[in-house]
């Protein structure tokens, strides 16, 4: 059996032959392509791309106070950096690649991949595929028979407080993570989680409301995620390349709802720009204003902490949120400055989750 037939074939082979997650892991699981549409959209460039240097280095040295910070360019290469874009106004600031990365490279998502989830969630709201965030998964998905099931809503999936139960620590091969990770059928898997809490009670972030929510536009659209994806924004926001979603396997075919879609930096720059544009393309509202801002505007429940629907949320009270992914993958947005960030690239350094929203905040705060 070769290579690519023994990682289709069986989880333990994925698991103990690729055991390390990567930003390059988009090459190795089988993928659906997701086509792009003239005419293409273009950021306006900068006039001066050089003039925004000694702030990028003026706000790497506000956020990051030890001298081997150096400038920003030298950090970003040196921490694994592949892309970095700043836009404001619809004007491209900065757009800076590293390590062997260029405009056209391929970046993978991980978690930023939920954002995108989001959105997919709020225009199958506005298309009536879902009828109410309130609904029971059971109203789309009737096989899942258990009592517990009817008393989870789609809402608990897209604020992570569903009750399922999913430990995100321990990478061994019975943990949740690499389960869902290295899953050859993520709908089986999904079936099979086991409710250890009240629907509603925290927040509690879980891998498996993702596949779920990827089962219930599959049932409601009548096709995969990565064609709702394709005909609902792709197309529609004249993304430069087309991108793809990884799928669990050939076999399965179902998109890696929590972390499989890749694009070019560029691109997801574009979705950015969507969301800073509260769901407005042009004069064409694409997701749900209402959508928009509900997703992004932090709860005062505690409970929440600063998630809401598949969002990440700044509690400083300028209105900032990010989609942000495993290993260092942020799309920033500053709805404060007409502004977003994008880092795509690997997790350095090791407290990478504090050290970037810092630099991003101090950066737009700069501009």
């Amino acid at each position: 059996m070769n290579y690519t037939k023994l990682l289709e074939s069986s989880y333990l082979a994925r698991y103990f032959l690729l055991n390390t997650v990567d930003i390059s892991d988009y090459t190795i699981f089988p993928a659906r392509v997701i086509q792009n549409a003239p005419p293409v959209f273009h950021f306006s460039s900068a006039t001066n791309d050089g003039a925004l240097l000694p702030v990028l280095n003026q706000a790497l040295a506000s956020a990051v106070k030890t001298a081997r910070a150096g400038t920003m360019d030298e950090f970003l290469a040196r921490n694994g950096t592949t892309a970095f874009l700043v836009i404001q106004n619809d004007n491209l600031l900065a757009e800076r690649y590293y390590n062997g990365y260029q405009h056209s490279s391929m970046c993978t998502s991980f978690s930023t991949a939920k954002s995108f989830v989001s959105a997919l969630i709020g225009i199958a709201l506005q298309e009536k595929f879902i009828k109410n965030i309130d609904d029971p998964v059971t109203a789309y998905l009737p096989e899942l028979a258990a009592p517990f099931w009817s008393q989870i809503s789609i809402r608990h999936l897209v604020s992570m407080s569903s009750g399922l139960g999913y430990n995100p620590n321990g990478f061994f091969p019975w943990s949740d993570e690499p389960r869902v990770y290295y899953a050859l059928n993520l709908r089986q898997l999904a079936r099979q989680a086991k409710s250890v809490e009240t629907p509603g009670a925290r927040f509690h972030y879980n891998n498996y409301n993702l596949v779920l929510l990827g089962m219930i536009i599959e049932r409601t659209t009548g096709g995969s995620v990565s064609e709702y994806l394709q005909e609902k924004i792709w197309k529609a926001l004249g993304m430069e390349m087309p991108a793809s979603w990884n799928l669990d396997s050939q076999a399965s075919g179902m998109e890696k709802m929590e972390s499989g879609l890749n694009a070019c930096a560029m691109d997801f720059a574009r979705f950015g720009r969507l969301y800073l544009r509260r769901g407005d393309w042009n004069g064409k509202q694409i997701v749900p204003e209402s959508w928009v801002v509900e997703s992004t505007t932090v709860s005062q429940d505690a409970r929440w902490s600063n998630y809401k629907y598949l969002w990440w949320i700044s509690r400083a009270g300028k209105g900032r949120y990010t989609a942000v992914g495993n290993l260092g993958q942020f799309i920033f947005i500053a709805p404060d400055k007409n502004c977003l960030v994008v880092r795509f690239g690997r997790g350095k350094p090791a407290d990478w989750k504090r050290v970037y929203p810092q630099i991003f905040g101090a950066l737009v705060d700069m501009l």
